[in-house]
């Protein structure tokens, strides 16, 4: 196979206790929140003025979920540079930006990252999906 490129897929899994994200809701907690949430994502979290703790926790866990994919070891995770589109009733889409762009194309995806989360009792599910050059 010498000079051939090929594709092969690449999955991360995250899966994030709602009773963290109750306590990055409470109000003094809430400057953390902001450091791994945009404040787009923040207001599709929100529900009649107030911030629901399953809508976050499915957003952390897509966020890492996503980070998984790159592959990275003893690093953080880029949280600003990870943006989730989505909301109550929308399929959730990711976005990068610089840090997790280049850790995207260091790590040889090239295709879009799907993402998928549930909600089931105590937990936020989430699954990413790409493709990476092999």
């Amino acid at each position: 196979m010498s000079g051939s490129s090929s594709s092969v897929p690449r999955v991360g899994v995250d899966i994030v206790l709602i009773s963290r994200a109750e306590d990055l809701v409470r109000p003094e907690r809430r400057q953390v929140l902001s450091h791994m949430l945009r404040p787009e994502e923040i207001a599709a979290c929100t529900r009649q003025g107030r911030l629901d703790p399953s809508a976050v926790a499915g957003f952390l866990a897509i966020k890492e979920a996503v980070f998984k994919l790159f592959h990275q070891r003893n690093r953080p995770v880029p949280w600003q540079s990870l943006q989730v589109d989505g909301g109550a009733g929308r399929w959730p889409v990711v976005r990068l930006d610089g840090m997790s762009a280049e850790l995207a194309q260091a790590a040889g995806v090239e295709s879009e990252i799907s993402v998928s989360v549930t909600h089931d009792g105590a937990y936020a599910v989430a699954v990413a999906a790409t493709m990476i050059r092999s």
